[in-house]
């Protein structure tokens, strides 16, 4: 039979048309599907109603201590056992380096899980296979918490209460590390002997979201574990809580009494059930890993020198400020009030030392001892992280008692301090500046005591209190710099937390009450 030449144009057009389609599909590869078979079947004489659900999902469980990773998921109505099933997968998504297994959830009307399996069920990787039979097992409902939940609750939040409140007095040490886990940072208070009282740990786990936890230690045993975290793909839990896409919020709050369980309670997005076993056991292991990891930073941290300024924490409860100079091969010494010092670096065989004909500082990583040769006096100091609330150091200086000041022969202000001494407190306690010292203190009629001060920029108050320092006091600036009392600047009181002056004309003298350090008494040698 013979073509016209307009159905061979025709014939042309779609033979070329062929064509492109089949060069364009060499172009673009088809994203492949492949399929996971298998049943799932449960033991229980339970009949399954219209409502109930069966959920199949594939997971990326190659990450420990992580959220496994969702990889594809199909729900499909619940029948009685066997259930077969058959949950489809893109190939490209399967690593063969990674490990996947297969969960399967069965859930009522009201999304609450009624079945799920308790046995892990490999595919795909390390030779497993794409079909599985998975028996699930029918769930307990998550119980409620004790009676007396909150009676040990309340308790544990007044220690770790007081914890928080006292940071500043123990040493602060910060570390890094990266694993399986994620990668995160964590910051710990320790005692100078190296045990924790707090650590707080943040976890970045990438696509599984991120944790913050602080771990508080009473006695070196675990005292409260505390978790708020964002998780995204939880695993099974997501069904359970009903969270949506963007993932859910998890908090985990444990109370242990010498680092064992007394109570506990967890939130999912909001809805408070009691903790189960694992998580107890988990959070105790995240517990020892974590103090593991403080003693590798603290062996660490012994081992290498203080550079740049570092604050120290001593002995006798003063605290200073060292910079080291590694170029000027010396350190500078600050006593918060007093004039620096600047301490040649000496040979030592071992550690660091630095000194002059009056002082040293000598030591090994993070601790040093440092001496006054003068007066014979040693005290140990380690380097803290925490420079919040700096203590002034008592110095070495003569040393004069409250009871020395009462005697006759006492021409100033000071003879009757004791006395006054309730007052005094309570005028530096008012808002009169920082770190204040007393100019003058007199007795006035009525049981008042009238108190002068200067603070560190040279503003004056006055202050009117009563002698045992309760009830109403009167505060005002001082006006104009010519209103000065006879003797205001004769000798000064300073108490231990504030800065006397740094001024050649004044003589310090260390001032104790009963062999307690209460401040200095700066005498002007200048004249008035």
């Amino acid at each position: 039979m013979k073509i016209s030449p307009f159905r061979w144009d025709k014939v042309r057009a779609v033979m070329a048309l062929v064509a492109v389609l089949m060069i364009a599909a060499c172009g673009f590869s088809v994203p492949r599907t492949d399929t996971i078979a298998g049943t799932v079947s449960y033991r229980e004489r339970i009949a399954m109603t219209p409502s109930n659900i069966l959920t199949v999902r594939l997971l990326d469980v190659s990450r420990a201590d992580a959220p496994a990773r969702v990889v594809a998921s199909r729900s499909q109505p619940a029948t009685n056992p066997p259930m077969s099933f058959a949950l489809p997968y893109q190939t490209a998504d399967i690593d063969p380096a990674h490990r996947y297994a297969v969960e399967a959830i069965v859930t009522d009307g009201a999304g609450n899980n009624l079945f799920r399996n308790e046995t892990s069920y490999p595919v795909l990787t390390g030779g497993n296979p794409d079909a599985v039979n998975i028996d699930v097992m029918l769930l307990r409902q998550q119980p409620g918490v004790d009676k007396s939940h909150d009676e040990k609750k309340s308790a544990t939040d007044k220690l770790t209460t007081q914890i928080d409140k006292s940071l500043s007095k123990y040493r602060k040490l910060v570390g890094q590390h990266a694993g399986n886990d994620g990668e995160g940072s964590f910051e710990a208070y320790v005692t100078e002997n190296g045990t924790p009282v707090l650590i707080r740990q943040t976890r970045d786990l990438g696509d599984y979201g991120k944790s913050d936890v602080a771990f508080y230690f009473r006695k070196g045993a675990l005292l409260r574990f505390d978790e708020r975290a964002t998780r995204a793909n939880f695993g099974s839990t997501v069904a359970n809580a009903g969270a949506s896409a963007d993932g859910l919020e998890y908090e985990l709050q444990l109370d242990f009494a010498k680092g064992n369980y007394q109570t506990g309670e967890k939130r999912i997005n909001g809805q408070i059930t009691a903790p189960d076993k694992h998580e107890i056991s988990g959070a105790q292991t995240q517990a020892k890993l974590v103090q593991t990891r403080l003693k590798a930073e603290l062996a660490a941290t012994e081992m290498s020198e203080p550079d740049g300024r570092q604050t120290f924490v001593c002995d006798n409860q003063s605290r200073f400020y060292a910079t080291f100079d590694q170029e000027k091969h010396q350190v500078r010494i600050e006593f918060l009030g007093r004039d620096p010092l600047y301490l040649p670096q000496k040979r030592t065989a071992s550690g660091f030392l630095y000194g002059n004909d009056d002082y040293t500082l000598q030591g090994k990583g993070q601790n040093a001892t440092w001496s006054s040769l003068a007066n014979e006096s040693k005290t140990g100091c380690s380097v803290s992280a925490e420079i919040a609330g700096l203590i002034l150091a008592p110095g070495d200086f003569p040393v004069v008692s409250v009871a020395s000041l009462m005697q006759a022969d006492n021409t100033e202000w000071t003879r009757y301090f004791d006395d006054m001494m309730p007052a005094i407190k309570a005028c530096l306690q008012r808002p009169v500046g920082d770190l204040p010292s007393v100019l003058k203190a007199w007795p006035m009629s009525h049981g008042t005591i009238g108190v002068r001060t200067v603070n560190i920029n040279g503003g004056r108050y006055d202050c009117l209190a009563p002698s045992t320092g309760l009830g109403d006091i009167h505060v005002e600036a001082v006006e104009g710099p010519t209103n000065i009392l006879p003797g205001e600047r004769d000798v000064l009181f300073t108490p231990a937390s504030g800065a006397y002056p740094a001024d050649d004309c004044y003589q310090h003298k260390k001032l104790e009450k009963d062999g307690v350090f209460i401040g200095w008494l700066s005498r002007n040698a200048c004249g008035s």
